[in-house]
């Protein structure tokens, strides 16, 4: 089973994405405030949140960040290493496939 650590405000938006992650039965999800990174496994974080941004220079490759458009973080996310963005705005199903392409780098 795949870990997913969600630190997302949005009630509406975590919890939309948290049944899209368990409806395939393929996925161990965690609802935090402040991830651990000492479990494996993807962190979706919100870009929103300065302290979020700096755990991205840890291991950027295991985080989906979630960013408002046109917010001044994306220049940071991007120098941070980040590779898998979703803007608040889009889909949960947009985000689940970014799990899934971070998982996926990961496993590489």
């Amino acid at each position: 089973m795949k870990t997913v650590q969600l630190a997302i405000p949005d009630s509406n938006y975590v919890q939309a994405l948290r049944n899209l992650l368990l409806r395939d039965g393929a996925h161990n999800v965690h609802l935090v405030e402040r991830p651990d990174l000492k479990l494996d496994g993807v962190v979706v974080i919100d870009a929103n949140s300065p302290e979020n941004l700096s755990l991205l220079e840890s291991d950027p490759e295991r985080f989906v960040v979630i960013a408002r458009k046109g917010t001044d973080n994306l220049s940071r996310i991007w120098e941070a290493g980040a590779t898998h963005v979703v803007f608040e705005k889009d889909s949960p199903t947009t985000s689940q496939l970014s799990i899934i392409a971070a998982e996926l780098r990961l496993a590489n």
